[in-house]
């Protein structure tokens, strides 16, 4: 690789926008970190009329992503647009034809991810993607880098920094006496109206970005291939004010977790749902819009990574670390990735795990049975408290099989007259 790194950029959005940015504001550091200038030659974007959050000089700008192909004088593609297709159609030809490629994309990489990492081999260039991942955090880096003699047991993260505004934005209106019915609205819209959630924000709401980013991390963790939908997936779209109110009152936090963890059979278990975690973690201290990652390994024992994860500039600054990378080491290694070995996964249905359990009832008789129920289980009640619409009680479980409570939760929920909520417990 000569002293100047050609460069295309696909998709000149946010993220897009921060790359462009970084690679203006730190251009001499760069060049002190790499002895390289990077020169942007194309930048490959939908509609040439629409408006920029940085100025692109016309002579880059295309709507043509085979005019950046053909350049023999581009080296690196950053793929930058989000979305399946047509990315990933785009990294593969790019790759084909010998570039390395940096990506943001994880849904690319969740869905495609073993053959594009094949591909890339093949053809002896780069493929990297740390941005796809826990926004700024170096946590794919480190996996592969500093921390790849561990042997890692266990990996718990809030990588979706959207829900985590959400539910901290919850968490402060129930603390300020608001009405906890329109808590998670409220909390919808000012992520909204902050850019940190789509005006469609299914895929964070309900868990696809955390699961497709679950999968990726379970895969660089723990060497094993994991495909995206062996991944357990449940959003925070059913959580209620009154929820965050419980929390407080328990003393833990409720956050939307990523959690993977090789069990005693030598399965391995990923999975995205709600969870309650005790106040000490340092999980809970994750605020805002921000994310964190809790690694166990045989060596370091424990490790956290906190960072800011929305936005252009923390998307950006994983790419432009991806760039120094591809620019000290151009040239990937002769080995197989680890990454891509076959290995059994485990449903959700087989682990044993503590249930917070929140349910309501019209009167005393319809709670009752209920309340013998878990009596026999083990759980400890709290204090029921009347409600305009009813009796509300909190119960915590002593460890349960998953499949034996959903069956459980399943017959409770036929008697119209309940209704009964369930969030996980981080032990």
């Amino acid at each position: 690789m000569s002293k100047t790194v050609g460069l295309a950029l696909l998709g000149a959005g946010t993220v897009g926008g921060g790359v462009l940015t970084l690679l203006q504001e730190n251009a001499d550091l760069l060049y002190a970190q790499t002895g390289k200038r990077f020169v942007v030659r194309h930048v490959v974007v939908r509609d040439l009329s629409k408006p920029r959050t940085i100025p692109i000089p016309p002579r880059v700008l295309t709507t043509d992503a085979q005019r950046a192909f053909a350049d023999p004088k581009v080296s690196v593609v950053l793929e930058l647009m989000g979305g399946l297709e047509p990315a990933r159609s785009y990294i593969r030809e790019a790759l084909q034809r010998g570039k390395h490629v940096i990506t943001a994309n994880k849904l690319v990489m969740a869905v495609a991810g073993e053959e594009l990492i094949r591909l890339a081999q093949q053809q002896r260039v780069r493929l990297l993607y740390e941005a796809s991942v826990a926004g700024s955090l170096p946590i794919l880096t480190a996996l592969q880098g500093a921390l790849a003699g561990n042997r890692i047991t266990r990996v718990v993260g809030i990588v979706n920094s959207t829900t985590n505004f959400i539910l901290r934005e919850m968490e402060r209106a129930v603390e300020a006496n608001e009405p906890a019915e329109t808590a998670y609205a409220n909390a919808l819209r000012k992520a909204q109206e902050l850019g940190y959630a789509e005006a469609d924000p299914t895929s964070d709401v309900e868990g696809y970005d955390a699961q497709y980013k679950t999968a990726i991390l379970a895969r660089l963790a723990f060497l094993q291939y994991v495909p995206v939908e062996s991944v357990y997936r449940e959003g925070i779209t059913h959580l209620s004010g009154r929820d965050l109110l419980w929390a407080a009152r328990l003393q833990m936090g409720l956050k939307l977790l990523s959690i993977t963890e090789r069990l005693p059979d030598g399965r391995l278990c990923a999975r995205v749902h709600p969870t309650l975690i005790p106040r000490e973690h340092p999980l809970y201290a994750v605020r805002g819009a921000f994310s964190g990652v809790w690694l166990q390994g045989n060596g370091f024992q424990e490790m956290f990574f906190h960072g800011f994860g929305a936005g252009a500039r923390a998307t950006a600054s994983a790419v432009i670390g991806d760039l120094i990378e591809i620019a000290r080491h151009p040239r990937p290694l002769k080995l197989e990735d680890p990454s891509l070995r076959a290995g059994e996964t485990a449903p959700i249905d087989v682990l044993t795990m503590r249930y917070y359990l929140r349910f309501r009832a019209p009167d005393e008789a319809s709670a009752q049975p209920l309340r013998n129920t878990l009596t026999s289980l083990g759980a400890k009640l709290y204090p029921p408290e009347v409600l305009p619409d009813g009796i509300e009680q909190v119960a915590l479980t002593p460890p349960l099989l998953e499949s034996d409570l959903q069956r459980q939760l399943a017959e409770w929920r036929r008697h119209t007259a309940l209704t009964v909520q369930c969030i996980r417990l981080l032990e």
